[in-house]
């Protein structure tokens, strides 16, 4: 195994698994574009088949669906289990969107639900959002996404099954397979079927989740669509999902988490007028060396090059990384975000003092926080301390590269007075 440079960093990919080894090695002599198609009727017609619906409601994912899957075909360069695991995912989009009609179709009262002032984690990847997004939902006043109902959301979880539901271990299974496949994922990034996951996994259902598709195969075009897409309409669909998900397991509060909601605060705030945004502030150095490592390990996971096309740039490549966050710091001046409804904290507080940042959190979007909430989250931090998780460990590359995307972030670092690591 060969280290390959990526943006001025050293990654090594990791050494695969035996039995997944074997299983690519299989298909290099195979036909596997045939034998795990791809293509959009296939995919259709099995979802269908799958679920015996034929609605998918709106018109609006069908473009992006199908510019995914070219993109899929033509960019992602998919080995044997990269094309299996995500030919499977794709299905269980569509299956979830044909469920998902029906059930609406079947009791059309679940549009009168309402999502009151949801708590929405935005902010660079590998910034600690992870992190406190857990600990927030172990607040039992709290609702968060979690994989499973994320994965199969129909029929909608009810309170009382939604700790013991059998989907939860089926879920479990599948998304396991992240960490079967790629063992060094788990010091990465948790996947588990009772932990909370990010909104992207729900936005596949219209096919408008640029993070989550690049996990699924390097999809350069789509990803070049995705940046002109307006997403409004994926942002209604997200409400549609979570409207369903608490219509049987009421939430106070949602508890979301997805780093992209960084670049569509004003259309989030179309659909949730009064969302609250936190957004953790990290050492920008540092999380990109880490969002590096963690992205060439998905590809991995499914290519045999990963990095092949520049798919994830806009996560990986400084430059284009601090160009994000700086016209974020444009919206925010420009008053498009209201102050209260965007609470700033630093990656360091959250680490060191946990409950206080928390509360501090709580206090700035007047939310009340109950004695039961805090000791549930304090309790939390006991059981899961962050020391007994294996160690991340990446290269952030030479002193040339680390300067120059110091440079790159300077604006950013200077305005959060974020700290470097």
């Amino acid at each position: 195994m060969t280290q390959q440079k990526y943006q001025g960093h050293q990654w090594l990919p990791p050494r695969r698994p035996e039995w997944v080894q074997r299983v690519n090695e299989e298909g290099y002599c195979m036909d596997i574009s045939g034998v795990v198609p791809l293509d959009e009727k296939s995919l259709l017609d099995s979802a269908m088949r799958t679920t015996g619906l034929s609605d998918f409601g709106s018109e609006e994912w069908r473009e992006p669906f199908s510019i995914l899957v070219r993109s899929l075909e033509e960019d992602a360069d998919l080995n044997l289990m990269g094309r299996l695991r995500t030919r499977s995912e794709l299905l269980h989009s569509l299956e979830a969107r044909l469920q998902i009609e029906e059930t609406y179709k079947r009791h059309p009262e679940i549009e009168d639900e309402e999502i009151v002032q949801p708590i929405m984690v935005v902010g660079q990847g590998r910034s600690g959002t992870s992190f406190l997004i857990n600990v927030l939902a172990a607040n039992q006043d709290n609702g968060a996404l979690l994989h499973w109902e994320a994965m199969f959301p129909c029929p909608p979880p009810e309170k009382s099954t939604y700790l013991t539901d059998p989907r939860i271990d089926s879920a479990h299974r599948l998304i396991d397979q992240w960490n079967r496949v790629t063992p060094t994922l788990e010091s990465m990034h948790e996947f588990a079927g009772r932990v909370p996951t990010e909104d992207c996994e729900i936005m596949a259902i219209s096919f408008m989740a640029p993070t989550w598709f690049d996990a699924l195969g390097q999809v350069v075009s789509y990803d070049a669509y995705m940046m002109q897409k307006d997403m409004t309409e994926a942002m209604q669909y997200h409400k549609r999902v979570l409207k369903l998900l608490q219509w049987k397991n009421p939430r106070q509060h949602w508890v979301l988490k997805d780093p992209m909601h960084l670049d569509r605060l004003a259309t989030v705030l179309k659909t949730y007028p009064d969302a609250c945004f936190v957004w953790p502030h990290r050492d920008p150095v540092r999380a990109l060396a880490s969002m590096i490592s963690m992205c060439g390990t998905c590809q991995w996971g499914r290519s045999d090059n990963p990095f092949k096309g520049g798919s994830w740039e806009y996560l990986t490549d400084a430059s284009f990384s601090a160009s994000r966050l700086n016209a974020v710091i444009d919206v925010l001046e420009s008053g498009v975000v209201p102050q209260k409804q965007m609470h700033h904290l630093l990656y360091r507080d959250l680490v060191g003092d946990t409950m206080a940042t928390i509360e501090d959190m709580y206090r700035h979007f007047d939310i009340p926080l109950s004695e039961d909430g805090r000791r549930s989250m304090a309790q939390y931090l006991l059981d899961q301390p962050r020391d007994a998780r294996s160690v991340h460990k990446f290269n952030a590359g030479s002193a040339e590269n680390v300067g120059k995307a110091r440079q790159a972030y300077k604006r950013y670092q200077d305005h959060f007075q974020i700290p470097s690591e």
